[in-house]
């Protein structure tokens, strides 16, 4: 089988590696299929550092990947031309089995092309977009808001009624989505992560333990993120500030691009308790390992009734027992299926090692991208024989 997959994110140093390009390797290596990328870059500064990254981002992926530069979503005529530049470089390429279009713009484009050249085409919708820009946007008054929202209305509709197929991160989303859709097969699979960069290992997190000066009776708190308003770093603090008065001896580690704007947060605190880092991608398990609770306190908005954070797929593949409210829906459901959930306010002792070691391989079992495959097979095998 011969399958392309496209974006329309470019090739940002984000998530695009850990989430996409991993996923390409993987369905390379485990599945043979060979599965190419179209990444479209969108603004010329975007479409500048894509390229810079293009060597490194081919390698990560183990598969060619062709940049292109396209028409900014929100402009006029976008979809028309951003499908008439797809469409050349999808015919350059010969025949293909399938094409999967991650997000709700990308399906827009594709889908109608796949169903004029009678290509099946995957819509992976990774989350409510109108929800988002309603967030966003909600203090906007008037035009901006309502013709960004027409577009994107617009876009759901091609997207659903022409795709042959589509790929939910939740049941939520699915069901949110459905009005969209026109009776084709549909499926779920919440954010992943890899198995090989997030597991539990005893001695990592002893060793790691001891290179940060942590005693082995101090219970640590980790957050790893951006410091942006949804993600509550603010409550996280907050939380945190009522461990402290409680009487635990515990710390705060805290793992974000923006470590000095969270030393600033976090200034009240006392400075023994508190590590702000930022650090590599593939140094976030040692520090996950290091840890005892997971924060990932979000608020119930209709962006997270739907959401299922990568960050939660990480905390529980490495055992963390994880502080909760009662959002994301999805992710709190598993947290209590797993035995690690965590209502803020609570306290409780450290998991003991089998016992973590037990979250740990379960949520693999659940979460790992490698677990996934054959439901992966399943559904690209379908939509290419239809």
């Amino acid at each position: 089988m011969r399958a392309v997959l496209v974006l329309f994110e470019g090739l940002p140093a984000t998530v695009i590696d850990s989430q996409v390009l991993a996923h390409v390797r993987l369905v390379r290596e485990a599945l043979g299929i060979d599965l190419s990328v179209i990444a479209v870059a969108c603004s010329r500064a975007l479409f500048e550092s894509s390229q810079a990254r293009l060597a490194q981002a081919e390698e990560v992926a183990g598969s060619r990947i062709r940049l292109l530069r396209g028409l900014r979503p929100a402009m006029p005529g976008s979809l028309v031309v951003n499908r008439l530049l797809l469409g050349r470089a999808l015919a350059r390429m010969g025949s293909i089995s399938l094409v999967h279009a991650r997000t709700d713009y990308a399906a827009a484009v594709v889908a109608p092309w796949g169903r004029r050249r009678k290509v099946p085409v995957l819509w992976d919708c990774r989350g409510d977009a109108g929800a988002e820009l309603r967030e966003r946007l909600g203090s906007w008054a008037g035009a901006a808001l309502r013709y960004r929202a027409q577009l994107l209305e617009h876009e759901l509709q091609i997207a659903g009624g022409n795709c042959n197929g589509a790929l939910f991160v939740t049941q939520q989303l699915r069901d949110v989505m459905a009005c969209y859709m026109a009776g084709q097969p549909s499926w779920v699979i919440p954010c992943l992560a890899p198995e090989t960069e997030f597991f539990f290992e005893p001695g990592l997190r002893a060793r790691v333990r001891a290179e940060l000066g942590i005693a082995p009776d101090e219970a640590v708190y980790i957050y790893s993120g951006s410091l942006v308003a949804y993600q509550r770093f603010d409550e996280t603090v907050a939380t945190f500030r009522a461990v402290l008065a409680s009487g635990q001896r515990a710390r705060l580690i805290v793992l974000t691009p923006e470590a000095e704007r969270a030393r600033q947060v976090c200034a009240d605190l006392p400075a023994s308790s508190v590590i702000c880092r930022s650090v590599k991608h593939a140094e976030v398990n040692d520090y996950l390992n290091a840890a005892d609770f997971g924060m990932l306190l979000r608020d119930t908005t209709p962006v997270n009734a739907v959401a299922f954070p990568t960050k939660f797929a990480e905390y529980a593949m490495t055992g963390l027992t994880i502080l909760m409210k009662e959002a994301p829906p999805a992710c709190v459901a598993i947290a209590r299926e797993l035995g690690n959930y965590l209502s803020p306010g609570s306290l409780a002792a450290p998991a003991v090692e089998p016992e973590r070691r037990r979250f740990a391989v379960q949520a693999g079992q659940r979460l790992g991208r490698s677990a996934a495959m054959p439901t992966y097979a399943g559904i690209y095998e379908s939509l290419a024989s239809r």
